[in-house]
This record gives C-alpha cells, sequence and structure tokens, in this order.
C-alpha cells in the first residue's frame, strides 16, 4: 500500500494549521479585549476632566460677573461633591481655594490679589483629573 500519494492533507497538518490559527485569534482577541479596557479608561479620565472644567468655568463666570471677592471658601466650601446627583455615578469633585503669594504663586498668603483654584475629580476614590488656574484681582476696580 505504499502507492502514490493522494491529494488532500494529513490529520497532523490540520492540527498544526488549526493550532497556529487558534494561537492568532487569541493574539487578536487579547489586543480587542485590551483596546476595549483603554478606551473605558479614556472616557473615565474625559468625563472627569469635563466636570473639573465645568466648575473652573463656573469660577471664572463668578468672577466675572460677581467679583474677585466672591471668589472664596464660603462660595465654593472644599466639600466633596457627589456627582452621582448629576448622572455622573463613582465621580466626586473638591474645588479648593489659596490666596497665595505673587512672588511664587504657591505660598499661600492673604491679601495678595492672587487665588490659586484648584479642583480635583476622583472616580471611586482614586484622583482622575485634576485641574489648577489662578484667578487674579487684575481688572476689578478697586
Amino acid at each position: 500500500m505504499n502507492g502514490p500519494r493522494t491529494k488532500g492533507f494529513t490529520l497532523i497538518e490540520v492540527i498544526i494549521t488549526l493550532s497556529v490559527l487558534a494561537g492568532g485569534v487569541m493574539g487578536v482577541l487579547t489586543l480587542y479585549q485590551r483596546n476595549i479596557e483603554q478606551a473605558a479608561r479614556m472616557e473615565q479620565t474625559l468625563i472627569a476632566t469635563q466636570l473639573a472644567q465645568e466648575k473652573l468655568e463656573q469660577i471664572i463666570h463668578d468672577k466675572k460677573y460677581q467679583n474677585y471677592a466672591y471668589i472664596n471658601t464660603t462660595n465654593y466650601p472644599a466639600l466633596p461633591e457627589d456627582m452621582g446627583l448629576q448622572g455622573f455615578n463613582g465621580y466626586t469633585r473638591t474645588t479648593t481655594i489659596t490666596e497665595v503669594s505673587a512672588a511664587n504663586l504657591t505660598t499661600p498668603q492673604n491679601g495678595t490679589g492672587y487665588k490659586k483654584i484648584t479642583v480635583t475629580v476622583l472616580l471611586n476614590g482614586t484622583q482622575a483629573a485634576k485641574l489648577e488656574t489662578l484667578v487674579t484681582l487684575w481688572g476689578e476696580a478697586t
């Protein structure tokens, strides 16, 4: 029975081919899963950044239409805001206002006309975004 070889594949060739294909498919599926996870993290960071930006814009608006003195810890207490009430479950936002030295803009000092605003957004207790800006007394009649 050692006649001429017939056309077709042997069982071992089929098994090897299927193994190689299965390995390739697993690699693609793993890559696909990681891309989905990364997209979810990017969306969470984007939402956190937008929540922080929203608060900064509110403060800048209030500075323009109220005045510099309105930007204080009474009107913006440094208490975490639960953003779940606005439909962003798991997110909390904290705003801190510190009047700082004109010399280095970091050392706390009263009466300088410079306020450093920091908005931090947490997602499930982990920092997801932090934005800072400076509000000044410049441009207001004294």
